[in-house]
């Protein structure tokens, strides 16, 4: 279990046998039969699979589960954790014990510090003990409660939480959501929560909790976050580690999270799991957003299995605590160019991880909270139906954004730099049967053999950053018969330019993969055949198609290409809805099974 994981309370497991448990005689708060009874409701709700789990990757082997030891180095795994009995034991080094032993051996505290950890994640209320018994660990976790209640407090007084709940208000924050989170606001003084502390915490502790802060050289303190609506970092089981504060004007930074504690790692924690833990099963998914206000938003939507990210990218340890509460994520992060990136960064870490995962994308200028207040639950729900692969995602926003402004006119063929990218996710990817999947995907989306691409991926682990040559040579290739058959269509239409609006009710310029034919294509269909204005790409085809020799018989040449390319198209989209078959479910199956057919019909009278 990690630091982070100490203040983190997960689920409820059964009683168990095992040793180290036990509360010896006079050892508790008071030496009572209470503090029996209170060691023992922290073991019922503790349950060892899912604390171990936190640090070790676990996985089911018969009735247990193993991994590779924590005390130990060691390449295969010796170390089983058995659910029934909520015990582990590790074959190789011997160690053994139960959820109080094994916090104990991994945090270096005593044992009552190891049932007070524990007993903060359960949310189970601490016995009261002397000032002197309590753990430094404790101290600090207490203190972050008591600034969070502080900011609580403030938030609802009359005059000093006014401006602050007018905001929240005109954000559609519901009082029971505001609740919910715990939300507060740090007033605009220099020692509003210090003053309130100081006399139950030393100003070592609030230090160490990062609430205070102290002048270089001096030696009175001063409150950390000042004049911000704060929203309190909440592990699983209650405990909060830290805080998100966000200004309600101008002031910079909008956000300032609390820096890293002995409690608090952000690339170990996910905002809102505490609420969204108890919404998701093992086979379903986790909804992944970018901002605590995007969470907050989707949580009161009634889309409670999302959590956040804290201020940071996505960590393979983000991605380890969701696999182990999950089979899959949605990524849905903002619409805009940063959102997309992250979204392809966030991509190689889960599929790593062998989670499931598809990609929300939203539209431009969306984010989360954005989407469900305008269009509240049932619009992200349409969004989420229609959600792409990972596979498809990168081809996509690849050819999206290949003719962005900025965008260097030498960075390559966009269909190229895509497979680049998913060849690099596939090396990344180390499970068989996930691998093999995905290797089908990518073959399906690029038109390329399965061989190809795997023997891409495989070069990729050594290639580094250059694009494998397997992936280049039938890239090159590919683009060329495509090419050749979009100018066919284009040099067509400058001699039978009365067969325009054919096209244009057949095709779109965005079906067309050359971007130069794309621009010229959009061109064309917004002012009809002409020679574009200007030296772009347009122009330049234009052009070159306007030099060339003259066909035959123009109009059989465009109506036959034009049939090609919709069967083209055609082929696409059926190949994409059969893949989201495989993960839908409900109304969204019923649905995509109907535009299956649909295509297929389509196809069939095509081809006649």
């Amino acid at each position: 279990m990690t630091t982070n994981a100490t203040g983190a309370g997960m689920g409820a497991g059964g009683p168990h046998e095992g040793g180290g448990g036990g509360m010896h005689p006079g050892s508790g708060p008071s030496g009572s039969r209470g503090s029996d009874d209170w060691v023992e409701r922290v073991r019922a709700a503790t349950d060892i699979v899912e604390l171990i789990g936190e640090r070790v990757p676990l996985r089911r082997v018969g009735r247990n589960f193993m991994g590779r030891c924590p005390f130990h180095e060691e390449k295969t795994p010796s170390f089983s954790v058995n659910a029934e009995r909520q015990f582990y034991h590790c074959f190789s080094c011997k160690v053994g014990g139960d959820v109080f032993k094994f916090v104990q051996e991994t945090e270096k505290v005593g044992f009552l510090e190891a049932v007070e950890l524990l007993s903060r994640r359960a949310g189970i209320p601490v016995p009261e003990r002397r000032a002197g018994e309590r753990g430094k660990r404790a101290g600090i976790l207490e203190a972050l409660d008591a600034a969070a209640t502080a900011y609580e407090q403030w938030l609802g007084d009359p005059e000093m939480g006014a401006a602050a709940r007018a905001y929240l208000e005109r954000r559609g924050i519901a009082r029971e959501t505001q609740r919910s989170f715990r939300l507060g606001i740090a007033p605009a003084g220099w020692e509003g929560l210090v003053s309130r502390l100081r006399g139950r915490y030393s100003d070592e502790v609030l230090l160490e909790a990062r609430l205070a802060g102290r002048k270089e050289g001096g030696r009175s303190t001063f409150d950390w976050f000042r004049n911000r609506l704060m929203v309190p970092l909440i592990a699983p089981g209650g405990a909060v580690l830290g805080f998100g504060a966000r200004a309600f004007g101008d002031e910079q930074p909008k956000y300032l999270n609390s820096p890293e504690s002995s409690v608090y790692h952000k690339g170990q924690f996910l905002f809102a799991l505490e609420q969204a833990r108890k919404f998701v099963k093992p086979e379903g998914e986790m909804v992944v957003v970018e901002g605590y206000f995007d969470a907050i938003a989707m949580h009161q939507a009634g889309i409670r299995h999302t959590v956040a990210t804290s201020g940071t990218a996505l960590t393979a340890e983000h991605a380890r605590t969701l696999k182990r509460m999950v089979r899959g994520v949605a990524l849905t992060y903002d619409g805009d160019a940063a959102g997309q990136q992250a979204m392809l960064r966030s991509l190689g870490v889960l599929l790593a991880e062998g989670l499931d995962v598809v990609v929300v994308d939203l539209p431009a200028g969306e984010d989360p909270d954005s989407l469900v207040r305008g269009a509240g639950a049932d619009g992200w729900s349409r969004l989420r139906d229609s959600a792409y692969d990972a596979v498809e995602f990168v081809h996509r926003h690849m050819l999206r954004t290949s003719g962005e402004p900025g965008r260097t006119p030498g960075s390559g063929d966009p269909r190229e730099r895509a497979l680049h990218v998913v060849v690099r996710l596939l090396a990344g990817v180390t499970e068989t049967i996930r691998h093999r999947l995905l290797v089908e995907r990518a073959s399906q989306v690029f038109g390329l053999s399965e061989g190809v691409i795997a023997r891409a991926a495989r070069q990729a682990t050594v290639a580094g950053d250059r694009v494998p040559e397997p992936v280049s040579t039938a890239v090159r290739a590919q683009r060329r018969g495509e090419s050749e058959l979009e100018r066919r269509l284009l040099r067509g239409l400058w001699q039978a330019p009365e067969l325009l609006d054919e096209a244009r009710a057949e095709l779109r310029p965005e079906d067309l993969e050359d971007a130069g034919a794309r621009a010229l294509a959009g061109w064309w269909w917004e002012h009809g055949v002409a020679l574009p204005e200007g030296d772009g790409e347009a122009a330049a085809l234009a052009r070159e198609l306007a030099s060339t020799t003259r066909e035959q018989d123009p109009s059989a040449e465009v109506l036959g290409t034009i049939r090609r390319l919709v069967v083209r198209r055609l082929q696409r989209e059926l190949r994409a809805r059969r893949t989201g078959l495989a993960a839908a479910s409900g109304e969204s199956a019923e649905r995509l099974m109907q535009e299956i057919q649909d295509i297929a019909r389509t196809l069939q009278k095509l081809s006649t």
